[in-house]
């Protein structure tokens, strides 16, 4: 199953209530995804965790874009290798690639690229937390449906976020930070 890739020069008029919940994902390609778990897993280990995790959390997301105004999105590296995610996610979902150098720097080009396609907002979502509860994106998206301008964080216990949500594109969320 190939998937949508969206472009931020195409603004679609049908996104604009609705809230895009983007996995920043790597391809599940061995020796380029969960590097630092290789040892003591071989690489093709280490890429089906990834391939669990991101199963594990598109569907959590495709269940709640049933209920809500929402639309599971995966903001991908590399280019070139979509049909790595053929078949791995849901019905619906949408690629949309990753550009910059640094993790920040594809964080906030990801945002900016979402709402150059329409989205109302977003939320960036890491790859590594298939436990997150449904209750959580819902809670992130119902926040961003409010008024005024809004930043949601779902934070981690290692001191990092799972989730960072936005109304709009804020450079300095992404600013001096050391990303790993």
């Amino acid at each position: 199953m190939a998937y949508l890739i969206l472009n931020p020069k195409h603004a679609d008029p049908s996104f604009r209530s609705i809230c895009a919940l983007a996995i920043m994902a790597k391809a599940p390609r061995p020796g380029k995804v969960k590097t630092r778990l290789s040892p003591p897993l071989t690489p093709h280990q280490a890429a089906a965790i990834n391939t669990c995790f991101l199963r594990d959390t598109t569907m959590n997301i495709a269940g709640l874009t049933e209920e809500m105004a929402c639309a599971g999105v995966i903001s991908y590296t590399p280019i070139g290798d979509e049909h790595l995610f053929d078949g791995l996610l849901p019905a619906g979902y949408r690629l949309i690639p990753q550009r910059g150098d640094g993790f920040g720097e594809r964080l906030l080009a990801t945002a900016q690229d979402l709402f150059k396609c329409g989205f109302a907002s977003v939320c960036l979502i890491d790859s590594d937390s298939p436990t997150v509860p449904r209750g959580a994106f819902a809670m992130a998206v119902d926040a961003l449906r409010r008024p005024g301008d809004r930043i949601v964080l779902g934070p981690s216990h290692d001191g990092g976020y799972y989730l960072i949500g936005m109304k709009q594109a804020h450079a300095a969320l992404f600013e001096n930070i050391t990303w790993s």
